[in-house]
């Protein structure tokens, strides 16, 4: 069941990732901010399936240390392409 989960995730990140490339899909800096965030997600959830397989918590500390990282830099990224205010 894990095997499956992990390759559906892995599928699901290399589909964002060539979102991410493509010139067509995320045109605007903002689609790419959202594409950014949802890897962050994506890599997330690959560190708490390999927190099940192994039953270690490990993974789960460097998956905190990932969620907090994709929070910043969403925030600073948003706050980076918005416009100047006046």
């Amino acid at each position: 069941m894990l095997l499956i989960a992990t390759l559906i995730l892995g599928l699901a990140i290399l589909v964002t990732l060539a979102t991410l490339l493509t010139p067509t899909f995320a045109k605007s800096n903002a689609d790419k901010v959202i594409v950014i965030d949802a890897l962050t997600f994506q890599v997330l959830g690959l560190c708490i399936l390999l927190a099940l397989h192994d039953k270690n918590a490990r993974p789960l500390e460097f998956g905190l240390l990932v969620a907090m990282l994709g929070f910043l830099s969403t925030i600073v990224l948003a706050r980076f392409i918005s416009p100047p205010k006046s």
